[in-house]
């Protein structure tokens, strides 16, 4: 099972359906093709990752909801946001019993959020269209922190408020800014937790080869998010970069199984 196969249906889709269209959007975003073989580059090691990986031993842990077990054992439950309920389909959800305000998150996607902050004021119908749109962000001061591990050792990350996610500054893992904001007022300090973030992904990446670990901040409070393995899918024109790419070696995801304890 090559990288393409092994990445969940509803996924695949969204990084352009087939092989082919891969390879055209990739030349359209870069102006050339793909380096597969020995790639050096961050977005040659993911497209390398999406066209020849076979991931199927970690693809729990791209999954919001089945990567809380994962992140139980090794960070401990304090740092998973507390779960309401979990379910198929959209009208399975019971809004009586749900809290005022709340988030509604698919678990196959890092966009796939819907904030409620009034339950009752809210258009159910627009959320139900929508969530079943993606098949199935939170803001209001939510810092989104992403942080780059290679091989258990994070090499920095990027922070965004939910609300603006493609305003963002990354820093290096001592905290200096390595990626400047495009945008007027300059780069903000990383987040006062940033170091704990760093801590966790060090942790959560122990045995990986390399992985994208993400956290929402928010009045101190850190959640553990998603784990990702294919950073934009090497269709992202900047991220994730030469900055954050790492040296490990994409043999190290032929392995069975690829994540390694201990």
């Amino acid at each position: 099972m090559d990288g393409w196969a092994s990445i969940p249906r509803r996924v695949a889709r969204r990084i352009r359906g087939t092989r082919r269209d891969y390879l055209h959007h990739f030349r359209a975003i870069h102006g050339r093709a793909p380096i597969l073989d020995d790639p050096v580059e961050a977005i040659d090691k993911m497209a390398s990752l999406v066209r020849c990986a076979d991931l199927s031993s970690i693809r729990h842990l791209a999954d919001k909801y089945e990567v809380r077990d994962f992140y139980r054992r090794r960070i401990g439950e304090s740092c998973l946001a507390p779960l309401l309920g979990v379910h198929d389909c959209f009208v399975d959800i019971d809004r009586s019993s749900l809290p005022n305000s709340f988030v509604i998150k698919c678990t196959h996607g890092c966009r796939g959020n819907v904030r409620v902050p009034d339950r009752d004021a809210a258009d159910w119908k627009a959320i139900g269209r929508q969530l079943e749109s993606w098949l199935g962000g939170p803001g209001g001061g939510v810092e989104d922190v992403k942080i780059f591990v290679d091989r258990g050792k994070p090499i920095g990350g990027i922070v965004h408020t939910a609300d603006e996610p493609a305003i963002f500054t990354g820093y290096d893992a001592q905290g200096a800014v390595l990626i400047p904001r495009t945008v007027e007022g300059g780069d903000p300090p990383p987040p006062e937790r940033f170091g704990d973030c760093l801590d966790l992904a060090a942790t959560l990446g122990r045995g990986l080869p390399a992985v994208r670990v993400d956290f929402l901040l928010l009045d101190g409070r850190i959640d553990a998010g998603e784990m990702t393995f294919l950073t934009g899918a090497g269709l992202h024109a900047s991220l994730p970069g030469p900055t954050y790419v790492g040296t490990f070696d994409l043999r190290e995801f032929d392995r069975r199984p690829i994540l390694r304890e201990g």
